[in-house]
């Protein structure tokens, strides 16, 4: 027989045992006598024996394996936030399978339906910006699937969130144009049916409230916020109000950028003419001319965090407690550069 082919009932027959004997042998149960788990450790080592660690954890409905579906893998976002996730994932021994919706809800259904066939243990999700119905995620936990949503949440589901301050964060950059001196202030932002730029626009309005700056609907635009180019054309719109802003809020750096651009070529000067702040603090913020003031996402740490949760969900569900979901908030913070504050 082929060392690669050794199966139990060989172990077996060569020892002259029954294979549910062999079988407890190896896993070490206190029924078997220590001379027959040497016999079968000896041979097996002999033979070159290997466990079918698939059937093992089938049989013990585990597959060490979680799935994570983001909108788009090459974003530095959440490609900080995968990198938090396999880190932590492989310090309690389990794989991650990656899969990308690029923003289409037909493709997150895709990726969850394959990620049920795989038998993963648990997913972790950001929601794709056309995702309303979350029923497939709801068949998921119909089947002892715990779900972890991160960053892109939604309320239609009871399960475990992660998100980042949005709408603090938000306020804050709104309120450190103020803090310079900046009254008219303008706020790019995206699609509104995320979660993330619902609270953004949220926090913005709020610091102008509190500071009983005026809120001018036009000062509003919406564009595609991965984006420079859209940065920059909703740049040059707000450059052709009758009063042009005197500072600029942009819910993504990407945006920020193009929006440097615009004022740039406008012959205005940044922060004197027009400020800028931005959000995420991508690396682009440092390197970009002038350097762009920006919102920090702690986007590494909300990727352990989301294996923190999904293993304690396991591990309450493995000893059949009750299991609470929460949402969790992490905090941001201002991260000063030129763009807001000039040379120092």
């Amino acid at each position: 027989m082929g060392k690669h082919n050794i199966r139990l009932k060989d172990l077996a027959k060569e020892l002259g045992l029954s294979i549910p004997s062999v079988s407890r042998a190896l896993n070490d149960k206190p029924d078997i006598s220590f001379e027959t788990k040497r016999k079968v450790f000896e041979l097996a080592e002999k033979l070159h024996y290997q466990r079918n660690q698939f059937a093992i954890n089938f049989k013990n409905q585990q597959s060490f394996i979680i799935g994570v579906i983001i909108p788009k893998i090459v974003h530095h976002f959440f490609s900080n936030i995968i990198s938090g996730i396999i880190n932590e994932a492989e310090k309690y021994g389990y794989n991650v399978m990656l899969f990308q919706s690029n923003e289409s809800f037909e493709s997150e259904l895709k990726g969850v339906k394959t990620f049920q066939k795989s038998m993963i243990d648990g997913l972790i999700i950001s929601l794709s910006d056309n995702t309303q119905d979350v029923e497939h995620l709801k068949h998921l936990q119909d089947h002892d699937v715990p779900v972890i949503l991160i960053d892109r949440i939604t309320q239609e589901i009871d399960a475990a969130k992660i998100i980042c301050d949005d709408y603090n964060g938000a306020y804050i950059a709104t309120e450190h144009l103020i803090s310079i001196g900046k009254s008219k202030i303008a706020h790019i932002t995206g699609s509104l049916t995320p979660h993330t730029t619902k609270e953004r626009l949220r926090g913005y309005q709020k610091a102008l409230t509190d500071h009983q700056k005026t809120f001018n609907e036009h000062y509003v635009i919406n564009c595609n916020l991965e984006s420079r180019s859209e940065g920059y054309k909703a740049t040059i719109k707000l450059l052709s109000e009758k009063e042009i802003p005197d500072g600029i809020f942009c819910a993504t750096d990407i945006t920020a950028v193009g929006a440097i651009e615009a004022i740039k070529e406008n012959g205005l000067l940044i922060p004197d003419d027009i400020a800028v702040i931005g959000f995420s603090n991508w690396e682009i913020s440092s390197v970009v001319e002038p350097a762009l003031s920006s919102i920090s996402q702690p986007d590494y740490e909300m990727g352990k965090k989301a294996i923190e949760l999904l293993i304690e969900e396991l591990s309450l569900k493995r000893e059949n407690k009750t299991i609470k979901h929460k949402t969790h908030i992490m905090k941001t913070a201002l991260i000063k550069r030129e763009s807001t504050i000039g040379k120092q």
